[in-house]
C-alpha cells in the first residue's frame, strides 16, 4: 500500500495517484548535491487534507511559505523523506511539490557568505598561545612568510612572527586562522545542523585551518567573519568535496551531514545482488569522459604564483591505451593552499594583507586551507602537509594519491548501463548510494533511480542508471 504522510498524518489520495521519484548519486556530481526530485502531485479537497494543510484554500487564511515534512511509505516502509510546499489550491484539489530541500537546507544562512555571518566576537588575546589545540581552540596564529604584507613598509616579513625565547608574538601582522572544525560547529549551531563523518574524524584533516590575510592591528576584538572566506557554508562544502573527493550524505529530517570519502565507497565490498531483480534488456553506453583534470583556482594576487610553480599546477590523467581518445573531466576547487619554504619550514606567500595600517590592499585573496602543525622548532607552523597528507596535486602524498586514484581508475574503465530493475518496498527503504550492486557477474555503482510510486504495488519497476566498478 502506498501512503503519503504530511506532518505525521496520512493524507487522502485521489484514486490512481502516482508519483514519480528520482534520486541521484552525489558521488558522481562535483558541482552540486542533488536531492531527490518528485514531480508535483495533487491532493483532493477533503476535511483531512484541509486540516493538514492549514485550510490554505480559505481566502482569509494567510501563508508564510511554509514547508511541510513529508514521508512516503510503500507497505509500511519509508522510501523517501523530505518536504512539500503548496504550489496552488483550487476548489477541488491542492497541488504540492516535493523536495529534499538541499537548495535551502541552511534556512536564512543558505545564501550568506561565511564572511557575512555575525559569529560572536572574541577578545583579542594579550599573549596568544603558540601551541593551539586544534581539537578545542577556535583559532591559531601560525607564522607565515609574507614580505609583501605591508607593501613597501618596513616589516619583518612574517605574519604572526614568534619569538620562542620570550614566548611572544610581534605586535604587527597578527592574523588568526580559524579551524575548519570550529567554523562548521559554529555554523551548525546557527543553522541547526550537525556535521560528522570520517572526514572530520581524520587525525590530519581535523587540523585544517582557513588561511586569511586580515590583521588585528589595533583591534580590540576578533570578529570571526573578518577572517573567513567569501564562500557560503554550502559552497565551502562543495569546494572541500572537490579537494578531497568527499561523499556528502545529507539527512534532511535529522539535520545531520555525514562527510565521508568517495574512495572508501569505491573500495568497499559489494553486498547487494540484484541479478534476479534486473531485466535482461539494457542500453549500454561507453564512458568517453574517462580522464581527470584536477586543480584549484590560484590566487592572482600572490606573486609566488606567477609563473605557476610546477607543484601547484593542475594534474591531468595521462593518456594510455586504456583511455585513449577520451576527454577529461575538469574538477577545480576554489580552495588552494600556500607553498612551503624548505629552509625555514614555514608556509610562504607574497601579497598585501588587510590592515588599517595598510592602504595597499583590501583584497581578501582566494580561499585557502592549511594544516596546523603546532610548534615545530620553536615556530608555530601551518603548512600544506600533515602526516601522510598534502594539499597539493603533485608530488608525494598528493591530493591525487590519497583521494582520487580509485576514482581515476573507475573513470578509465567504466561504462553506463541503463536497465529496469524490479524493486520491493524493502529495497527502496534500505537502499543507499553508498552501496554497490551486483548483476550477472558485474559490480556497479548506482548513478540514479527513477520510479513511479502508486497504490497496491508490491514491486516497483525502476529505471536505474548503473556504472561498472
Amino acid at each position: 500500500m502506498f501512503d503519503i504522510r504530511i506532518e505525521g498524518y496520512s493524507v487522502d489520495l485521489n484514486p490512481g495517484t502516482q508519483i514519480t521519484l528520482e534520486k541521484y548519486n552525489p558521488l558522481l556530481d562535483f558541482e552540486t548535491v542533488q536531492g531527490a526530485r518528485v514531480n508535483s502531485f495533487t491532493l483532493p479537497d477533503t476535511p483531512m487534507n484541509r486540516r493538514i494543510l492549514g485550510y490554505f484554500y480559505d481566502p482569509q487564511v494567510g501563508y508564510t511559505n511554509r514547508r511541510y515534512y513529508c514521508e512516503k511509505y510503500v507497505d509500511s516502509q519509508v522510501v523517501e523523506q523530505g518536504y512539500v510546499k503548496i504550489q496552488q489550491s483550487a476548489a477541488n484539489e491542492t497541488t504540492l511539490y516535493f523536495t529534499q530541500n538541499l537548495g535551502e537546507i541552511f534556512g536564512d544562512l543558505q545564501g550568506r557568505m561565511l564572511s557575512e555571518i555575525n559569529f560572536a566576537p572574541m577578545a583579542v588575546p594579550a599573549s596568544p598561545v603558540a601551541a593551539a589545540n586544534h581539537l578545542t581552540d577556535a583559532f591559531c596564529f601560525p607564522s607565515i612568510e609574507n614580505p609583501g604584507f605591508y607593501g613597501n613598509q618596513a616589516f619583518s616579513g612574517v605574519m604572526n612572527q614568534y619569538n620562542s625565547g620570550t614566548s611572544t608574538y610581534a605586535a604587527d601582522a597578527r592574523v588568526p586562522h580559524f579551524f575548519l572544525r570550529w567554523v562548521l560547529e559554529q555554523f551548525g549551531q546557527k543553522s541547526g545542523w550537525s556535521f560528522h563523518g570520517d572526514f572530520l574524524a581524520d587525525p590530519d584533516l581535523s587540523r585544517l585551518v582557513l588561511a586569511n590575510l586580515y590583521s588585528l592591528d589595533g583591534a580590540t576584538a576578533i570578529f570571526p567573519a573578518n577572517h573567513l572566506p567569501d564562500l557560503t557554508a554550502g559552497g565551502l562544502l562543495i569546494e572541500l568535496r572537490k579537494l578531497f573527493n568527499l561523499f556528502l550524505d545529507f539527512d534532511v529530517r535529522r539535520k545531520v551531514l555525514d562527510i565521508g570519502f568517495a574512495e572508501e565507497i569505491l573500495k568497499a565490498p559489494c553486498l547487494l545482488d540484484w541479478t534476479s531483480k534486473a531485466s535482461q534488456a539494457h542500453t549500454k553506453t561507453p564512458e568517453t569522459v574517462n580522464r581527470l583534470e584536477l586543480g584549484y583556482e590560484l590566487d592572482g594576487n600572490d606573486a609566488l604564483m606567477k609563473p605557476i610553480p610546477a607543484e601547484m599546477d593542475k594534474y591531468t590523467t595521462a593518456e594510455t591505451a586504456a583511455n585513449e581518445g577520451g576527454s577529461v573531466l575538469p574538477i577545480r576547487s576554489r580552495l588552494s593552499t600556500y607553498l612551503k619554504n624548505p629552509v625555514s619550514g614555514l608556509a610562504k606567500t607574497s601579497q598585501p594583507g588587510i590592515s588599517p595600517n595598510n592602504k595597499d590592499s583590501q583584497n581578501r585573496g582566494t580561499p585557502k586551507v592549511l594544516f596546523w602543525n603546532g610548534l615545530i622548532g620553536g615556530k608555530p607552523t601551518a603548512t600544506h602537509t600533515s602526516g601522510p597528507r598534502s594539499l597539493i596535486w603533485n608530488g608525494a602524498n598528493s591530493l591525487v594519491d590519497v583521494g582520487y586514484r580509485r576514482f581515476e581508475r573507475f573513470k578509465e574503465s567504466t561504462f553506463r548501463l541503463n536497465k529496469v530493475v524490479a524493486l520491493t518496498p524493502a529495497d527502496l527503504a534500505t537502499f543507499s548510494f553508498r552501496n554497490k550492486v551486483h548483476i550477472k557477474g558485474v559490480n556497479y555503482l548506482v548513478g540514479s533511480i527513477k520510479l513511479a510510486l502508486m497504490k497496491d504495488q508490491r514491486v516497483t519497476p525502476a529505471e536505474v542508471e548503473l556504472w561498472r566498478v
